[in-house]
């Protein structure tokens, strides 16, 4: 018997990034409007500064953590169980992951686009960070992009996983499979 999954679970993780990646800016908008930006000397950190630093960190735990969560969920749930109907061409999981575009930007990896192949590169990324812009204001948010490394063998690999779009097409997979 393999573990317990419960599809609830995938779900709430995957709409917890979905709204932290579209709230980025927003919070950020918010904590500028809060939190003093004035520095009594240049060299200073100002309450809105230290207050954006701690979100940034917290931030890139938090997605790390809920995305890692989301694939092995994933993973396990596709390893252990047959998603298999009498349509022999049928995948749930390709008809998720071409239900949405711009999932990954494979920069330097022959990728193979699926879902299981974007759980994949989230277990087995050796290298993590999100992806930031500037607003207006120049304060960096995040875009909803993360940028994974990792080698696979003795090739590197490097891809942009847009997280809107995975927890979108991820959402989508779980409401088909649960049904058969």
């Amino acid at each position: 018997m393999s573990h317990p999954i419960y599809y609830s679970s995938i779900i709430n993780e995957a709409l917890l990034i979905e709204q932290l990646a579209s709230a980025s800016e927003k919070h950020i908008l918010n904590l500028r409007g809060s939190f003093s930006t004035s520095k009594p000397e240049s060299y200073s950190v100002s309450e809105f500064e230290i207050e954006l630093s701690n979100y940034h960190e917290w931030l890139s735990d938090t997605v790390s953590c809920n995305l890692i969560q989301c694939a092995t969920r994933t993973r396990v749930l596709q390893d252990s169980s047959d998603f298999s109907i009498e349509e022999s061409d049928y995948c749930p999981d390709r008809e998720a992951y071409e239900a949405f575009s711009n999932i990954v930007d494979a920069v330097d990896f022959n990728f193979k686009p699926s879902l299981r192949e974007c759980c994949n590169k989230i277990i087995h990324a050796t290298q993590y960070e999100l992806e930031l812009e500037c607003s207006e204001l120049g304060d960096e948010y995040w875009t909803g992009v993360c940028k994974l490394k990792g080698k696979f063998g003795k090739k590197d690999w490097f891809i942009g996983l847009n997280t809107i779009q995975f927890c979108f097409a991820l959402r989508y997979y779980i409401s088909n499979v649960k049904h058969l």
